[in-house]
Formats: structure tokens, sequence, C-alpha cells
């Protein structure tokens, strides 16, 4: 049952990885399509990371399906916003000087 954020960005990532499997790619080769590297198309696959919405519109292209067919069931989705929203700040890399 998803009831937090977090259940739902495993979900998400569970529904992404099993369509990659079931379509026979490695996770190289859809982070190729979308021009992703393959450490960031990890983090969305294990949910650890709330993806932008181009991101999945990208994937699903990618893969040949609906966006729609990528994001989990929510059977009651005030659910989700009844739980406490957990900020997850995005880790970005230093510019250079």
């Amino acid at each position: 049952m998803i009831g937090s954020d977090k259940d739902f960005l495993i979900a998400l990532g569970k529904s992404i990885s099993g369509r990659r499997k079931a379509l026979g790619l490695t996770q190289a080769e859809l982070a190729f399509r979308i021009g992703m590297e393959v450490p960031n198309l990890s983090v969305i696959e294990n949910g650890r990371t709330n993806p932008q919405a181009l991101t999945l519109l990208k994937i699903a292209s990618a893969m040949s399906c609906e966006l729609r067919d990528l994001i989990p069931h929510l059977g009651n989705p005030s659910l989700v916003l009844e739980a406490p929203a957990v900020y997850m700040p995005r880790k970005h890399k230093a510019k250079k000087r």
C-alpha cells in the first residue's frame, strides 16, 4: 500500500525497473537512450530520488509506453497528502572555479 512519498517513489522505481527488464534492457541501455548517467537511473529505480517530470517522460518514451503506464496506482491518493512531507534535497556537484 502506498501511504507516503517514499512508498510512492519506491513503487515508481519498481515499475520502471520491471518494465525495463521485461523489455530486456540493461540500465546502461536505458540510460543511454535518455541521455542519463547509469547511477542517476539507478537511484530512480531504487526509489531514492524524486525524478523530474521530463525525466519520467523520456523514460516512458524510451520504453515505448505511456507515462501513466509507469505511475503506480494509488487506491486513495489523499493518503499521500496525509503523511508528513519529507524534504529530500538534490545533491548538486560543486561548481569548479
